[in-house]
């Protein structure tokens, strides 16, 4: 990942509730823990949906399928045997694409999903939840203004020293 990038996980919605409630947040252990639970012809489906929002490009790996750019924007999907295990979003924060983001909401609301950040954070799946929180980032700190993105981040690493 680079540190323009901005990367989602899709999770069910139903992993991201507890007692009924939707969570604004889960734990990296909650996360991990995460079962996507796609049947073949659900996987099918993803799969063609993926390759309109970028192109399929050859993986390096036979259970991680690729699409896009991993430079900039890209889609990776580890396969567990036949199984997805798990679909990450990476979106490049220097040249944001809003279709791209829509299409993720758009697959995500189709099944029943939810997107997660790395740290744990849950996001609905409209544009603006998205957009907030990307406009929130890291990534878009950095952005904004690399110089002094490096310098905060030398700053806190000397503190935790």
């Amino acid at each position: 990942m680079a540190v323009w990038q901005f990367v989602i996980d899709l999770i069910p919605a139903s992993a991201a509730r507890v007692a009924g409630v939707a969570a604004v947040r889960m734990s990296r252990a909650q996360l991990d823990e995460t079962v996507l639970g796609f049947s073949a012809a659900d996987e099918e489906v993803v799969f063609s949906k993926l390759g309109r929002l970028l192109p399929e490009k050859p993986s390096w790996s036979d259970g991680l399928r690729i699409w896009g750019d991993e430079k900039a924007d890209d889609i990776q999907v580890s396969i567990d045997g036949q199984a997805i295990e798990e679909i990450q979003f990476r979106l490049n924060v220097a040249d944001l694409s809003l279709p791209l983001v829509g299409g993720i909401c758009d697959l995500a609301r189709h099944f029943d999903s939810v997107l997660a950040t790395p740290d744990g954070a849950i996001i609905q799946p409209n544009r603006e939840a998205v957009m907030r929180t990307i406009m929130q980032s890291q990534a878009a700190q950095y952005v904004r203004d690399p110089q002094r993105f490096l310098e905060e981040a030398i700053r806190l690493d000397w503190e935790g020293l």
